[in-house]
């Protein structure tokens, strides 16, 4: 594990400064003694003790200040607003055989502690080109119905028939929710390959 230099360097200043301070408070009590060790009178004794004491307390309040400015600040949430973020990923064969079963995985992860509601995949070709054979969720038209995808990871899930004749099949995957700002978008493209 590699050591970060900008660590080691803030210690050794940190060092150094409580020795340097250190030494300037000894100083001045050990100054603020000498001042005083001739007086008897009560007055006199009262006021030293008061400055030792006080010396000791500005001491230490300084310590504490900088051992404040030191302590790493609490970083707020990266998503105050209460809405969920969501991420898609696609996981398809770049090339098949026409007329061969194939599966298409649409994974949604919500990183946040919020569920987005409403959830929908739509495509726009795959569809016309593809068969659908099965699916984890249920799909009206081109839309995949997800609903609801709590904190965590939801997997769909589709088994497909490729076409029968060859060619290239691209498309525009949009995940939509409720709570969006706006939808995410992923392209596609599948090479169908084949005899005529």
């Amino acid at each position: 594990m590699p050591i970060d230099i900008s660590i080691l360097g803030m210690v050794f200043a940190l060092i150094l400064f409580i020795i340097f301070f250190s030494a300037i408070i000894l100083y001045l009590a050990f100054r603020i003694k000498e001042t005083f060790r001739k007086e008897t009178k009560r007055g006199a004794q009262v006021a030293k003790i008061a400055f030792l004491i006080g010396i000791l307390f500005l001491a230490g309040g300084s310590f504490y200040f900088f051992a404040e400015t030191l302590t790493p600040m609490v970083s707020s949430p990266p998503n105050e607003t209460g809405k969920p973020q969501l991420a898609l990923s696609i996981s398809y064969p770049s090339t098949v055989r026409r007329n061969t079963k194939i599966t298409i995985s649409f994974t949604i992860t919500n990183p946040t502690k919020y569920t987005a509601h409403g959830v929908v995949i739509q495509t726009n070709v795959l569809f016309e080109y593809f068969s659908i054979v099965s699916s984890t969720h249920d799909i009206i038209g081109n839309i995949i119905k997800i609903g609801d995808a709590p904190p965590g990871t939801t997997i769909s899930s589709l088994e497909l028939t490729s076409p029968e004749r060859p060619g290239d099949v691209h498309d525009t995957i949009t995940l939509t929710f409720q709570e969006m700002s706006q939808p995410l978008s992923k392209e596609i493209s599948i090479s169908v390959t084949g005899g005529p």
